[in-house]
């Protein structure tokens, strides 16, 4: 990530004992005496303390009344039609016929015209009768070979005669799914952000699982690498993650709770830009999926700070909380230099977030510069937010026992 400079600030003191300086450094007037300072001091302090709660419920619920950032979601693998031979290959499956047209019904054209949940449950189910037919470690022959495209760039396939193969972009698209269902819904009401919180887990273990499954394996395409199952697993979460913040602003939790929240979102979607920039995934992916991860580390590092800095304020710690404040909107600046490509709609809720950063910070300027003369201290010199993570990877067997939508288990 970028370094942000520092914001250096007022640090005049009053000249001389029993007499206030001004907001200009001189004295104001004719003296005022130590007094009346003290008396003043206190009714702009009180007049700071009772606004500021106000302002922040203000934000939260401007928050909570404008449509959420968009999220992420990944396309699903195509496959070609491959021929099943019974007597070979499939010998111990009890149902093959079953086997043969779940395939058959996996392997269409366009699997993202199909609705998510309806995909979903096709792809299980072919997984499911996979289980009855044999698992060799040992590759079969090249008679029997399993052809998939890559999720990216569907122009470049792998062909491989090896079920654990099959079986792994299954899973693949088992979480692909996951998070097209996690992404469509609606994060409006508590209902819809809970669902999608546990979509884009179950998503996450899918993709997570993948590289596992895939170790094993000499070659495959980009999207089923060792690092591209960490991002995508790293992405998820993050999004997961994101899901808790929104959560938590709504349930009016703490602006402390708020920040830890915020800034493990932060840390998830840094550590998937740091994949997505660096070889093999480097240029594998859409410019606008790279800049919508990095414009989303830099939000949530904005939010972190910006929360952070309502419970520097609550506790009148000026200084660093106009500190906070800089460094945050500082991320979102260098992001926005940069990030190019992104959702329209992400651009604004970031924008609407740096103007209200930008109004905190003139705010507790003033408020330093005119009364408390705190030192502001550089970013170098700010210790690292603290995290709290609210999400986990869904584990494998919870996955393949996902349910339809109306609550029945999936065929």
């Amino acid at each position: 990530m970028n370094s942000f400079a520092s914001c250096p600030g007022p640090t005049r003191k009053p000249k001389h004992e029993g007499y206030w300086a001004g907001p200009e450094g001189k004295e104001a007037g004719s003296s005022i005496p130590l007094a009346s300072t003290h008396r003043l001091r206190e009714s702009q302090l009180n007049e700071s303390t009772l606004t500021s709660p106000t302002r922040s419920l203000r934000r939260q619920k401007a928050i909570m009344s404008r449509p959420p950032p968009p999220m992420l979601s990944v396309p699903e693998k195509r496959t070609a039609a491959a021929e099943l031979f019974r007597d070979r290959h499939f010998f111990g499956a009890a149902a093959f016929s079953d086997i043969r047209d779940a395939r058959a019904a996996v392997a269409v054209p366009n699997p993202q015209a199909q609705p998510p949940a309806s995909r979903r449950a096709l792809l299980l189910r072919y997984h499911r009768l996979l289980f009855s037919a044999r698992d060799d470690p040992c590759a079969f022959d090249e008679a029997l070979s399993f052809t998939w495209n890559d999720a990216f760039r569907p122009h470049l396939k792998h062909a491989a005669a090896s079920l654990r193969f099959e079986k792994a972009a299954l899973v693949f698209n088992i979480g692909a799914a996951a998070s097209r269902i996690a992404a469509a819904h609606s994060r409006a009401t508590e209902e819809g952000v809970r669902a999608a919180c546990w979509e884009f887990q179950r998503a996450a273990g899918a993709f997570r699982a993948v590289g596992q499954m895939m170790e094993e394996e000499a070659a495959t395409t980009v999207d089923m690498s060792s690092q591209a199952s960490a991002m995508l697993e790293r992405l998820m979460l993050g999004q997961a993650q994101e899901c808790c913040f929104e959560r938590a602003l709504a349930g009016g939790k703490s602006p402390a709770v708020c920040s830890k929240v915020a800034r493990q979102a932060a840390l998830y979607y840094e550590e998937a830009y740091a994949a997505l920039v660096a070889p093999p995934l480097q240029n594998h992916f859409e410019r606008s999926w790279v800049s919508q991860v990095q414009l989303k580390a830099a939000l949530f590092n904005a939010e972190a700070c910006y929360r952070h800095a309502i419970d520097l304020r609550e506790k009148t710690e000026i200084g660093e909380e106009i500190a906070r404040l800089q460094v945050g909107i500082n991320a979102i600046v260098d992001a926005k230099r940069t990030a190019r490509g992104a959702p329209g709609p992400l651009y604004d809720y970031v924008s609407r977030l740096e103007q209200d950063m930008n109004k905190s910070l003139e705010i507790a300027k003033e408020e330093n510069y005119r009364i408390y003369l705190f030192r502001i201290p550089v970013a170098t010199s700010l210790v690292p937010l603290p995290a709290a993570s609210l999400v986990r990877f869904a584990p494998l067997n919870e996955i393949l026992e996902a349910k339809s939508e109306n609550g029945t288990q999936s065929p």
